[in-house]
């Protein structure tokens, strides 16, 4: 009898076993880079317009991308809660506002008028590693400045930016990298924006 038990609860705890959950879910992981920029007391009577960024289909996906051995693969564990370029274009349209050097920023479906348009190509945005083991991200924007009236390009410039993933742990050191890296690009952009159209 005792062993026709034991049987039975061995059973039971083998198939209880089987039915666990063995797959780690993906964690949705949120650009949010720490951008200071110095505010403006000031403003000038610039509307300017942030279009929707374009970018490369392959860079069109909401999944953590890394380069090894030539090959681009995607994080299992990890995506990012919105395209990075659609993420990318509320963020500077955020920045911009707040450091109040344009008399308005606003985004690209609004229905509001604007006198500047800011057109730009997301043009990498990836990890990549090295023969070593040891990653860094690139970050690099294509901006172009135009007036709206004239369709004049006031300004094109390319900004970028690489740093190192210290942090280790799968998407979560890739994540805190590509937020140091974004929140460079964005502070380039003001400063060049601000040169441009004083």
């Amino acid at each position: 009898m005792k062993k026709e038990l034991l049987s039975v609860c061995a059973l039971l705890l083998l198939s209880g076993c089987s039915l666990k959950e063995t797959t780690v879910k993906p964690y949705n992981y949120s650009l949010e880079p720490m951008v200071k920029l110095e505010r403006y007391r000031s403003h000038n009577k610039d509307v300017l317009k942030i279009a929707r960024i374009d970018t490369p289909s392959g860079l069109n996906s909401r999944a953590i991308q890394y380069k090894k051995g030539g090959a681009i693969l995607p994080y299992k564990y990890g995506t990012w809660s919105e395209t990075p370029s659609l993420k990318l274009q509320h963020l500077i349209t955020e920045a911009l506002q707040d450091q109040n050097h344009f008399e308005s920023v606003i985004s690209g479906t609004s229905m509001a008028s604007n006198n500047l348009v800011l057109e730009s190509v997301l043009q990498n945005f990836e990890e990549v590693f090295d023969e070593n083991g040891k990653s860094h991200v690139y970050v690099s924007l294509r901006v172009h400045l135009v007036e709206l009236k004239s369709g004049e390009v006031l300004g094109s410039v390319r900004l970028s930016s690489k740093k190192e993933v210290t942090n280790t742990n799968g998407a979560a050191g890739t994540v805190e990298a590509f937020n140091l890296a974004t929140a460079e690009v964005i502070s380039h952009l003001a400063t060049w924006l601000n040169e441009v159209r004083k």
